[in-house]
This record gives structure tokens, C-alpha cells and sequence, in this order.
């Protein structure tokens, strides 16, 4: 038996014993499997009701299965015209591979794709710093780089409900993988175009906000001189989530934090928290707010870099990579045509469940934890290869090729990435 046949063997096995249900008006929806490798291997798949959907998973035991966003009469049609759509979804991603965290140091690593060059390192460098060479890179994923995932996954769901006013049919499930998927199914946001969910995502990143329009400027007056700025108590919008990072950073009574916002000196800091209630104060005058400084302190530089860091902190995902200050996976937020994983099946690179998570409980919830569900038997694998990594509540690793017994989640997690064989003492 070979590592693909082993792996299959385990996600039937788990089809074999969980049903799943997760997927609304089933009968609209188009699915896409992959195989061993290969996440995607044909499409146009469709379900008439969940038992038919249960009965091909446990005949077929895909490695993967997702499905449409967007509802068709016809879902099953092809090409993609044929299917007649009746609305879209919308989706969100974010993918752990996406947003730059300290532990990427640790856990990914890269290597030269020059074969003159061979160099290689630790981290995530997408271009070799000896030759300039593109890299291979290796990506790993900790409870760290999850977690950040998770926060932006609450940023955006407070952007959904305090924003959008979306009340209802927002759903949260673990991508089986990397991060988590936030679905919107409201018959609102079913006829958006493509166009329409870009504008969504440039509010949510705040690609090209306009402080000035907002409200948020200098009065260059020499009888004043001051920062103007809307009544915090009739804010909206952005300019309420700015006023709440400026509440926040002056409530806090932190004056380093305060310094690296406002780009000056903690001495400066000090004297604006020591006129906090003033200046929380002005931001509410009936004839127009305004934001105030202090002696010593230039009301123009302080709050210009402070709103600027203030807006960093409230948009969506922190810098990314390659130039991509997108955490949020741009492609799946506006391809009304993208499928994604079926919620409750299992990632066939991890073995992991991509779990359902009540909205309540998400800022609690621990995937590399929670969305193990394979069984803890022991598995010999061999010439194991993997930084130290996390899953089930345990560590495991670092290994550099020997051979090991490992619980059966782990062995998948391993043997379905392509860094540990099946070792033939596990063969039957």
C-alpha cells in the first residue's frame, strides 16, 4: 500500500462515519473534486439533496471537495453560461500564507531555484538575496500565524455587521488548512457584481480612503491652525472606527504606543495623555470637532501620522507579501464563479476538518486543536522531514529524515504534504 492508498483509506473512514449537511440549498450549488496532488480535477458536479451528496463521498472519497458560491438552475450544466446563475454569495479567505508573522522565521523555510546557486534559509523570501533567483519556499502553519488569522477574521465580521449592517447569514468555517472562509448569505448580496464586491473590498482594505472626505483635516487658518475633525458622536463608517483607535490609544494611558502612532517623542506622548479628557473632549464640539495638541507638540505632523496608523490598524490584514497588503484572498472576495471547501469535509493536504465555527465562539476557537478528527493510532512513517509543528495539542518534530511513529492525524499531515513516506512496517 502506497501513501495515496493509506490516505484514502483514512478519508473514507471518515465519511464512512459523518454526515454532512453544511451546505445550503444544496441543489443550486455546483461542486468540484480533487484527487491525490491535484486540488481541483473536474467540476460541474451537482447534489440534488444531501443524501446523494453523502452517498458520492463515501463511494468516492474525494481528497477534496468545494463548492460554488453562486446558485444555478442548472449547476451541473456546462460550459459555465449553460448554468443560468440565480445570485452569488459572498466569500471571504484568509489564508495564514497571506499575512506576514514573526513565526514564519521559524517554522518556513526557502531555497534557490538556481541550481548554480543552491542557497537557502530560513523564513519566507520569495526572491534569493545571493542571486536574485526565485525561491522555493516551504510553508508551515503554528497556533501564532492561525491566530492572526482568526483576528482578521473578527475585524471583518465587525466590518459585516457595523458597516454593511449584515445581521443574519453570516457563517465562519476553518478552510481545512490555512485560515478560515466567511461566507454572506443574504439575498442582499446575491446580485452584486463583481464590480460591486471590488468596492466592498476596497472599504474593508481602505484602498483610496479619503481622510479629508471623512472630515479628518488641517486648518491651515493662522487664527487657528488646528486639526479639524467630524463630531465623534455623529460618526460613521470609517471615521467611527478611526475615533475608537483614538479613544482606545489615549484610554490605554500607553505613551510609547502614542509616540510610534503620532511619529513623536514619548516626552510628547506623555504630555498629550496628560491632557487626555481635553482633548477626547474637543473631538465632540456641537460647532464642529476638533483634534487638539499640546505645547511643544505639532497638531498637523502629530495627527497625520497618527490617523494614518490608526487606519493601518483598523483595515483588513496587515502587509502582506509580493506587494499584497491584502490578507483577505482578493480572488475569492470577488469571483462570483470561485468554489470553495464544503464546510465539515476533510483538506486532503491535512487531514484537517474545515470545521463550522459559531460565530460566538470564534475569538476562542483553536483550529489546529478543534479540527483534528482523525483517529490517534499509531503510524510508522519514514525519512520524516518537518520543522517542529503543531496539531492535536501536542508538538511534534523538528524531523531530518528518520523514521518515526506518529498518531494517524499527523502521519496524514505529513505523508499527504510529500515530507514523510509510509514507512512498510505500516503496510498491511
Amino acid at each position: 500500500m502506497g501513501a495515496e492508498a493509506f490516505l484514502s483509506g483514512a478519508l473514507r473512514g471518515y465519511y464512512a462515519a459523518n454526515e454532512i449537511t453544511s451546505v445550503p440549498e444544496i441543489s443550486m450549488r455546483e461542486f468540484g473534486i480533487g484527487e491525490f496532488g491535484r486540488k481541483i480535477s473536474s467540476r460541474h458536479l451537482s447534489f440534488r439533496d444531501n443524501a446523494a451528496l453523502n452517498h458520492f463521498l463515501r463511494e468516492k472519497a474525494p481528497f477534496y471537495i468545494s463548492y460554488s458560491n453562486a446558485l444555478y438552475e442548472f449547476p451541473g450544466a456546462r460550459p459555465m453560461e449553460a448554468k443560468k446563475m440565480a445570485g452569488a454569495d459572498l466569500v471571504y479567505e484568509f489564508d495564514a500564507d497571506d499575512i506576514k508573522t514573526a513565526c514564519k522565521e521559524s517554522h518556513d523555510s526557502w531555497k534557490c531555484t538556481s541550481q548554480k546557486c543552491g542557497r537557502e534559509g530560513k523564513g519566507r523570501v520569495l526572491a534569493c538575496d545571493a542571486c536574485g533567483s526565485g525561491t522555493k519556499v516551504e510553508e508551515w502553519v503554528c497556533p501564532e500565524c492561525i491566530a492572526e488569522t482568526r483576528r482578521q477574521t473578527l475585524k471583518l465580521i465587525s466590518f459585516l455587521r457595523d458597516d454593511f449592517g449584515f445581521s443574519e447569514g453570516i457563517a465562519v468555517n476553518f478552510s481545512g488548512s490555512k485560515g478560515f472562509h466567511i461566507h454572506v448569505r443574504s439575498e442582499s448580496v446575491r446580485g452584486l457584481s463583481k464590480g460591486a464586491r471590488l468596492e466592498l473590498l476596497d472599504y474593508l482594505t481602505a484602498t483610496g480612503l479619503d481622510l479629508n472626505s471623512l472630515g479628518f483635516r488641517y486648518d491651515k487658518d493662522p487664527k487657528k491652525r488646528s486639526f479639524v475633525c467630524p463630531r465623534r458622536s455623529l460618526a460613521k463608517g470609517w471615521a467611527k472606527r478611526i475615533f475608537r483607535t483614538i479613544e482606545s490609544a489615549f484610554e490605554s494611558g500607553d505613551a510609547s504606543k502614542l509616540a510610534v502612532m503620532g511619529g513623536t517623542r514619548q516626552g510628547a506622548a506623555e504630555k498629550l495623555l496628560a491632557e487626555k479628557e481635553k482633548i477626547l473632549g474637543h473631538m465632540d464640539f456641537p460647532q464642529g470637532g476638533v483634534l487638539l495638541a499640546t505645547k511643544g507638540v505639532d497638531a498637523n505632523k502629530f495627527w497625520a501620522a497618527f490617523l494614518a496608523s490608526a487606519v493601518d490598524d483598523a483595515k483588513l490584514a496587515k502587509e502582506g507579501f509580493e506587494g499584497n497588503a491584502l490578507g483577505v484572498d482578493r480572488q475569492t472576495s470577488v469571483d462570483i464563479n470561485k468554489i470553495v471547501r464544503v464546510p465539515g469535509t476533510l483538506h486532503g493536504s491535512t487531514g484537517l476538518c474545515a470545521k463550522e465555527v459559531p460565530l460566538e465562539k470564534i475569538h476562542s476557537f483553536e483550529a489546529l486543536d478543534e479540527c483534528v478528527v482523525l483517529p490517534e493510532s499509531d503510524v510508522l512513517v519514514s525519512n520524516a522531514r518537518a520543522p517542529r509543528f503543531y496539531l492535536g495539542k501536542k508538538w511534534f518534530g523538528p524531523f531530518s529524515g528518520e523514521d518515526v511513529s506518529l498518531p494517524l492525524y499527523a502521519a496524514f499531515f505529513l505523508l499527504a504534504r510529500g515530507n514523510a513516506s509510509l514507512s512498510d512496517e505500516s503496510v498491511p
